[in-house]
């Protein structure tokens, strides 16, 4: 799991490649007196320890995607995602707006959904039959592999240990309140790191991984993090990622963007599927 930040500053930044052993580059405008001295080794093991102190979070995400399909085939999608998730037990609320465009046809309206993940099962309002559904209890086993992969969105901890390798290729920075984490990827030794990763992820899915893999080739992918110097969690993550597959024979261009915001860290205490909801729930077909 990736994610990515755009640096915001009034002033230009002199953008230095920092070591393990050195602390973060402040930006013009930081106080001296709120400088940090913590070296970029030392910011991960703080980091690592405060992700597992985090029980629960909410999640502002907004993703946006362009598929070049071939000539006059494009499709823009974006997605807006609010999320409430606890990690212990694990479990989420969801509410998401998704809107498609394709080239030569007819823009879709927006499609919201409404979701619900707990102990009592997964939950989703359908707004095309105006009524919410139900999973089938035998379809569970295969969602705990998607559910382990939401709750990594959340773990800043486990996204810097997979970045771990290339830890003297980030440029390491710091204004007042925030450490910023930059790392500009391309090569082949990065397209390995990413291909593994989302090859563990598909794999967990039950996807024909490989054959997906095989076909993908990793352009370019960019992330930057904004870490709270408090508290030593996420404040936004941003990620853009460039990369080509083929697709039943064909090849298409994926271009991605996307923008995470975190807030409110152990303030939710549980997520509860309200009793209508659970109530007139009709349990959807299993195929």
């Amino acid at each position: 799991m990736k994610k990515w930040i755009a640096y915001m500053g009034a002033g230009a930044i002199a953008l230095t490649l920092a070591g393990c052993g050195e602390s973060a580059e402040p930006s013009e405008e930081t106080d001296p007196n709120e400088t940090s001295d913590l070296t970029l080794e030392e910011l991960f093991a703080k980091t690592t320890a405060a992700s597992e102190e985090a029980k629960s979070f909410h999640m502002d995400m907004v993703t946006n995607q362009t598929m070049a399909m071939g000539p006059e085939m494009d499709m823009d999608m974006k997605m807006d995602v609010s999320m409430d998730m606890t990690v212990e037990p694990l479990a989420f609320y969801q509410k998401a707006q998704s809107t498609f465009v394709t080239e030569g046809m007819d823009d879709m309206p927006a499609m919201e959904t409404e979701m619900y993940y707990t102990a009592d099962g997964l939950f989703s309002y359908d707004p095309m039959m105006d009524m919410w559904v139900k999973l089938p209890a035998d379809e569970m086993e295969d969602l705990e592999a998607l559910m382990m992969m939401e709750q990594q969105s959340g773990d800043l901890a486990g996204q810097l240990e997979q970045l771990e390798a290339f830890q003297d290729d980030f440029t390491f920075e710091q204004t007042g309140d925030e450490f910023v984490l930059t790392l500009d990827a391309a090569g082949e030794e990065y397209e390995k790191l990413i291909t593994e990763e989302m090859g563990q992820m598909l794999g967990e899915l039950d996807v024909e991984a490989q054959e997906i893999m095989d076909g993908m080739n990793i352009n370019k992918i960019y992330y930057e993090i904004f870490i709270d110097k408090e508290t030593y969690q996420p404040n936004t993550i941003n990620m853009t990622m460039d990369f080509d597959m083929e697709m039943e024979g064909e090849s298409v261009n994926i271009q991605s963007d996307m923008q995470a915001e975190y807030s409110n860290f152990n303030g939710i205490d549980e997520i509860i599927v309200p009793a209508e909801v659970i109530e007139n729930a009709e349990e959807m077909n299993s195929y």
